[in-house]
């Protein structure tokens, strides 16, 4: 049976995680960093910067979705981002992705958001279909822009 939840350990958890995040990052052609994908989850959930919902079947993490928190100036409610969703390849098809997206459209309810947001690659058909298949629609009213940064 699959169950998700949120209330996760800070150290135990992240640890636990951090392959299933470091697989997330290879699918989006990322280096694997295992050692830096725990320590970004850590220090997510220690400071409070995001919420992690993970699903689990008999015991082993299969998928997850990251929330991160932010607000709309114009309506003057919170807004969480739904950055990341990732279930293993064996458990695609068991309903996993479908169960993470219900639960963070319930805790965003929960605490008094206004939308979920999200964004995904164009050719990520699979993750399209899911997302629309849970009520999310393609925003055709803004466009999104993206500026860079160098490091200094």
């Amino acid at each position: 049976m699959i169950k998700v939840f949120w209330k996760i350990n800070f150290t135990e958890d992240a640890a636990a995680l951090a392959p299933l995040f470091n697989q997330y990052r290879e699918f989006y052609r990322q280096a694997s960093d295992l050692q830096g994908a725990e320590a970004f989850l850590k220090a997510r959930l220690e400071n409070h910067e995001s919420v992690i919902l993970i699903t689990e079947e008999n015991g082993e993490f299969i998928g997850f979705t990251q929330l991160y928190p932010t607000f709309s100036s114009v309506s003057m409610k919170r807004i969480y981002i739904l950055n990341d969703l990732f279930v293993v390849p064996h458990a695609r098809t068991k309903g996993a992705g479908g169960r993470l997206l219900s639960a963070a459209k319930d805790y965003a309810g929960e605490n008094g958001a206004k939308c979920l947001t999200l964004q995904t690659e164009h050719h990520n058909r699979k993750a399209r279909s899911l997302y629309e298949q849970s009520g999310y629609e393609e925003d055709t009213a803004f466009v999104l822009y993206r500026l860079n940064v160098p490091a200094k």
